[in-house]
């Protein structure tokens, strides 16, 4: 839901603006009082261009039934500042992984943010199988582990190995942990392997939601892999048929909105690579596969939040795992903008605030000087309504007449809307930052709005259309903003475009319903700045 709603909000956007261009070059400026303010800026939110559908795709090769419990199989568990990960001897795969400094919700007894939320039996991340004519999974496999549990200190790392018997070889998994960071390095040696095996893999495999997303946060919901530059993002519910990919990988990853698990590669450029993934029985399994010399495998495991320092430390373009969109070049400058207020204020509410006042003090030249140009569009009213008077019935020599008045009087007819045009790759890339940051889940502001990643509601009462109960305080104030905003620009003649701009305040009220609070609160700031930027201009003495 939240996607249609953000390209509604774009195709909405988009349509306010072609219309105004259209009327203003066309027509001209309806007629309205001498005194009359800027129109509103919108920000859409950045769009997604959507995946190419694929055919259907066939596993690697069938893989082999495994018990869902192996016998005797006990759990490994490593402690760090960052996280407590369990492991377990059967088939040596991480069976639970939580993140002390991400809670489960807002609650201030909640417990860790636990990564694997969604066990099914056996299939667990970190499998490792042979890939041939058939697939040889270490499911079944009972490894011995050389350490009973470890805990690493913030400035230290530890080492916790695996060794088992898989079809008569014998497999090694080595991990290597570090204190202050979550990424690991993950070694996988198999020797004397069966004949006929040409591939070695390794999986992430999770079972998913089976409430839907209303029971709890999803933390992860689609597949990303990198390819080539590329970055691939699939969502969960689109794997039924398979999803397959070919060379020059880069990394493989579970992305959701904040979280990421992630298998990087360390190979040379010669080593082709593949990535195959699919959706059966309510488990999504991702493979990483290699075409080693040898059968040895070394990539790093990322199990984390989508923080841009700790993706930028892991390096190989793992950053690009925070999807900002078309705009990124400015919604990631906007990101760190937040982050370095945030250090002196504390709250990232009143950063929101701080950011937004700085934009438009910055764009303040701009929005004076589209006021200008719609002003003196204005002035010509009298005049422009006369050529339409006379020539109603000749529109080619009309509009030329009417553009021999423009160039008459030095009037630019888009001078109004082209400046805020200009302001709209920074509205848009803002708005991308404050939707995928994870800076703002679970970060409070102030009174009621104690998480600006979700919806703001006070209260508990259950409203139409409000996926969550509460009344949307900051939304309807938003709303309220917008629509004083549309008022105070210039009532046009043409009634149709009258009510496409009062129409806009409610369509926009009802989309922010069940965005994030962190949105509303920029775009209630944002309302309120250029309704005051309004006011000041329509104060100043007249040239």
């Amino acid at each position: 839901m939240e996607r249609r709603a953000v390209i509604a909000v774009a195709i909405s956007v988009v349509i306010l603006f072609a219309y105004q261009l259209i009327v203003t070059y066309v027509y001209g400026p309806g007629e309205s009082p001498a005194d009359f303010a800027e129109a509103p800026v919108s920000a859409p939110p950045a769009a997604v261009p959507p995946i190419a559908p694929r055919p259907p795709v066939a596993p690697p090769a069938a893989p082999a039934a495994a018990p869902a419990v192996v016998a005797g199989a006990a759990d490994i568990v490593v402690d760090t500042d960052l996280y407590r990960a369990v492991f377990t001897t059967s088939g040596a795969r991480l069976k639970s992984l939580e993140l002390r400094h991400y809670s489960t919700t807002t609650d201030r007894e909640s417990p860790p943010l636990q990564m694997i939320q969604y066990a099914v039996a056996d299939k667990l991340p970190l499998g490792v199988a042979l890939v041939g004519a058939q697939q040889l999974s270490d499911g079944a496999v009972l490894y011995q582990a050389d350490q009973t549990s470890l805990d690493i200190p913030a400035t230290g790392s530890g080492t916790l190995t695996f060794t088992g018997t898989l079809a008569g070889a014998t497999v090694r998994k080595r991990i290597e942990m570090r204190g202050d960071r979550y990424d690991w390095t993950l070694d996988v040696d198999v020797a004397n392997p069966p004949e006929g095996y040409t591939e070695l893999a390794v999986a992430w495999e999770e079972g998913m939601n089976p409430a839907g997303p209303a029971a709890a946060e999803v933390v992860f919901d689609s597949v990303m892999a990198l390819q080539g530059g590329k970055l691939h993002t699939t969502p969960f519910t689109s794997l039924n048929e398979g999803l397959l990919l070919q060379s020059d990988i880069g990394w493989l990853a579970f992305s959701g909105r904040y979280f990421l698990a992630a298998l990087v590669p360390q190979v040379e450029e010669t080593n082709p690579l593949r990535v195959w993934s699919r959706l059966s029985e309510g488990t999504v399994e991702a493979q990483l596969l290699f075409s080693p010399k040898r059968f040895t495998l070394r990539s790093e495991v990322y199990v984390g939040p989508k923080d841009i320092d700790h993706l930028e430390a892991v390096g190989h373009g793992l950053r690009r795992a925070i999807d900002l969109g078309w705009f990124t070049f400015v919604a990631l400058p906007m990101l760190q903008a937040l982050r370095f207020l945030h250090r002196f204020t504390g709250n990232y509410g009143v950063a929101i605030v701080l950011l937004t006042v700085i934009i438009k003090l910055l764009f303040y030249p701009l929005t004076k000087k589209s006021f200008e140009s719609m002003k003196a569009m204005q002035k010509l009213q009298p005049e422009m309504a006369k050529l339409r008077e006379q020539l109603q019935d000749k529109p080619e020599e009309m509009n030329r007449a009417i553009m021999e008045l423009y160039k008459r009087h030095k009037v630019n007819p888009l001078g109004g809307c082209l400046p805020m045009l200009l302001q709209l790759p920074v509205f848009v890339g803002l708005y991308s930052a404050l939707q995928n940051a994870i800076e703002l889940r679970h970060a409070p502001f102030m009174g009621w709005i104690t998480d600006l990643s979700a919806p703001d509601r006070l209260g508990s009462i259950q409203l139409p259309f409000v996926e969550h109960p509460g009344i949307p305080v900051l939304t309807l104030a938003m709303g309220v903003s917008m629509f004083i905003q549309t008022w105070m620009t210039p009532s046009a003649a043409d009634p149709a475009q009258q009510r496409i701009m009062m129409i806009m305040p409610i369509m926009f009220t009802f989309m922010f319903i069940n965005f994030p609070a962190g949105l509303s609160l920029y775009w209630l700031v944002n309302n309120v700045l250029t309704i005051a930027q309004q006011y000041v201009i329509n104060r100043a003495p007249q040239r």
